[in-house]
């Protein structure tokens, strides 16, 4: 049987806003989908290029990048999105710009050569995307990502799924998420050969499809759940899956979905031994093939035709461009001859103003120093803060652990003797108050180890963090899970320390505050310049506007640490529905 999901996945971009006068988007895009691309070249290529606004040229540049992917002339298509950006840099769009590296990553991914490259256009998508603080860019940049992994990585571009349902969830886009369910399945089914997970995906993406009445998208996932059955060895649901998909009336690639549900009906019929139905089904599928292939052939005969409109076309506007040219020169030796006498008098102008500009530059650099100076400080003070609770932390487990412990120690001893020398009446009294003397010297011991943790100069932070786990972790009532990814090479110490204080400092607020049974802490390292880490609790959570008011060393504490090691931290908190907490820092 072979795979489904190289037609069946989504690599999801954003859309790009532009305001075109001379070409009908609506039209064009309607025309992409149909598959006749050779139309829409014939149609853009009918504009005059030197007229265009540059924010139309852009547009033009796209859809010719569009048709000639489509015609498997992939140089030219490359270049085509090359100019496309390069339009929009040139009118400082730069969000629309960025958003042509997803449109460039797609197009090179499609060749196995080009996935290393395909991921650095993602790469920097991503960056832009964190800076801007807008999760549904940032959710696009993951899922890219995620698809870009999946054949090669399957486990790395599941966690990248992953993250890209965190923030579209947070940004709430029904059409990011139902292209991230449906890749997540897909994965889960083809790469994972987890078909009951893959199931539970598709059906969430079925879902959004049907509320958006999105009828393409929910063919393919009906086809994608059908999969799934047959992998399971249920062929019969995989069957009534592929009518139901069979059902549906599609505007784009219609004969080319329906090739593929008429050729795994006839796999699964074959299956289940019923070769009538089989060979019936082979054949529509033989039939629609061959129809398709058909329109192909007269496709081509008249892009044949528009190539040669196109050919005498461009000689038109080769003309038009060689006048341009001439005037141009003229043009130009006019507004040579007038910047000269401009530039003379801005010379003159700031020989008068430089002794002003440089007494205001001075006044300027004292009040950015003064700045500094009192950033300085405040961060000085965050340091002193920290060393003064790192040391009463110590006091307090020394105190705990010589003291406190050493009396309860003896007290359950002296309790134990007390029982065995007298004669009891209630026994099942004084077992319960020997169970809690147990119960209050084990807590105590417990609290001095957490408190006298901390980071493994010789192990790392991964290390220390995972035995700061397991030595919280509490059988049947609190389990911590360590979840790493990159962290092949050690930070700095400086880093690792702090950040190991940090990670304690909130596992020890969960543990204190959250009654939580369950936490995840993920460290993530995607390349030697960026870790991400995110602590996420199932606790009764809390209003954190509310919190960060309060007074003494917390999370307010925490935010300004990372701040000062050039981070961001973000936490995302409601009442009853757990804890999420973000910390994104540049090494």
């Amino acid at each position: 049987m072979n795979k489904f999901f190289c037609f069946l996945i989504s690599f999801l971009m954003p859309s790009i806003v532009m305001n075109a006068q001379n070409m009908d988007r609506k039209h064009l895009d309607s025309l992409l989908k149909s598959g006749q691309h050779f139309r829409v070249l014939k149609e853009i290529n009918s504009n005059d290029t030197l007229k265009l606004k540059k924010q139309d040229l852009a547009l033009f540049h796209i859809y010719r990048a569009k048709c000639f992917a489509a015609d498997n002339k992939n140089a030219s298509a490359f270049q085509s999105y090359l100019h496309a950006k390069k339009a929009y840099l040139a009118i400082d769009s730069i969000e629309s710009a960025m958003a042509i590296n997803l449109d460039i990553a797609f197009f090179l991914s499609t060749e196995k050569n080009n996935r290393k490259k395909a991921e650095s256009y993602v790469q920097d998508y991503l960056n832009f995307a964190l800076k801007q603080k807008k999760d549904v860019m940032i959710a696009n940049a993951y899922s890219s990502w995620g698809t870009l992994k999946m054949e090669e990585h399957p486990k790395e571009s599941l966690q990248l799924f992953k993250k890209s349902l965190f923030y579209g969830e947070r940004a709430g886009n029904s059409a990011q998420l139902q292209n991230v369910y449906s890749n997540i399945g897909v994965l889960y089914n083809e790469m994972l050969q987890k078909p009951d997970s893959a199931l539970y995906y598709i059906d969430k993406s079925i879902a959004l499809a049907g509320k958006r009445d999105d009828k393409y998208n929910l063919c393919i996932n009906l086809i994608n759940k059908a999969s799934c059955y047959y992998y399971k060895g249920e062929f019969q649901e995989a069957l009534d899956l592929l009518e139901q998909a069979k059902a549906i009336p599609l505007l784009q690639n219609d004969k080319n979905v329906k090739s593929y549900i008429y050729q795994f009906l006839a796999v699964n019929y074959s299956e289940l031994g019923n070769y009538k139905k089989a060979y019936e089904n082979l054949s529509n599928y033989i039939e629609v093939q061959a129809d398709f292939d058909f329109d192909k052939q007269n496709i081509k005969i008249s892009e044949f035709n528009i190539k040669y409109e196109t050919k005498e076309k461009e000689i038109e506007n080769l003309m038009l461009k060689a006048k341009v040219q001439r005037n141009q020169i003229i043009t130009y030796t006019t507004l040579g001859l007038l910047l000269i006498a401009i530039i003379l008098s801005v010379l003159i102008f700031k020989n008068i103003s430089k002794k002003r500009k440089i007494a205001e530059q001075a006044q300027l650099i004292q009040k950015q120093q003064l700045d500094k100076t009192l950033k300085d400080q405040e961060l000085h003070d965050i340091d002193v803060m920290l060393k003064s609770q790192e040391v009463e932390r110590q006091q307090i487990a020394n105190e705990l652990h010589d003291n406190l412990g050493s009396l309860l120690a003896t007290l359950k001893l002296n309790f134990q003797n007390l029982s065995r020398l007298q004669k009891l009446e209630d026994k099942e009294l004084f077992e319960k108050t020997d169970a809690m003397l147990e119960e209050t010297y084990q807590k105590v011991r417990n609290i001095s180890h957490l408190k006298n943790m901390g980071i493994v100069g010789n192990e790392g932070l991964l290390i220390a963090v995972k035995k700061m786990a397991e030595k919280m972790t509490v059988i049947n009532r609190l389990k911590i899970n360590v979840i790493p990814f990159g962290l092949t090479q050690r930070l700095s110490n400086t880093t690792e320390v702090t950040l190991f204080r940090i990670i304690q400092e909130l596992c020890t607020n969960i543990i204190k505050h959250s009654e939580a049974n369950e936490v995840n802490i993920y460290l993530t390292q995607h390349n030697p310049e960026l870790i991400n880490i995110i602590i996420e609790d199932n606790g009764k959570g809390f209003d954190y506007k509310e919190v960060v008011h309060k007074d003494g060393i917390g999370l307010k504490s925490i935010e300004k640490k990372v701040e000062q090691m050039g981070g961001t931290f973000t936490v995302d908190s409601a009442v009853s529905k757990g804890t999420t907490i973000i910390i994104d820092l540049a090494l």
